[in-house]
């Protein structure tokens, strides 16, 4: 049907959005130094940047991400329970939080599981689509 597609379209273009967002957060834990004097800016712009582009851009992947599981009776898959948990391992909360206290309290140190956000989300984002792809059990 011709809203399955469109629903599909949304929840990809979302997801792709939501991704390059972690990734621009995982590039600042990386490369910007909490001491520098426009970290503070910078961080905030980022919080600014997920609060309304990815926040919204990830809202919209669980809306049609959920409706697409709905329409295709695919919450009793294996697969999908495993993508389901790796989706709520929850990284880009931990990475708007992060960011939002660095533009508070500037010096604070990261992790470094921020500092290596961005390899951890592509290596999930990889795994994600071989399940979805492959959709091994």
């Amino acid at each position: 049907a011709d809203y399955y597609t469109s629903i599909k379209a949304l929840h990809l273009i979302s997801i792709v959005i939501v991704v390059s967002g972690m990734l621009l957060n995982g590039f600042l834990f990386r490369n910007i130094a909490p001491t520098s004097a426009d970290a503070p800016r910078i961080y905030a712009a980022a919080v600014v940047f997920n609060r309304y582009f990815v926040g919204t851009a990830l809202a919209l992947a669980w809306i049609a991400g959920l409706t697409l599981v709905w329409l295709l009776g695919a919450h009793k898959d294996g697969w999908f329970i495993t993508k389901f948990v790796i989706v709520f391992i929850g990284i880009h909360g931990a990475q708007t939080g992060r960011l939002a206290k660095l533009a508070k309290s500037p010096g604070e140190t990261v992790s470094g599981f921020m500092v290596n956000s961005g390899p951890i989300t592509l290596v999930l984002v990889v795994l994600t689509i071989c399940l979805v792809t492959i959709k091994p059990f």
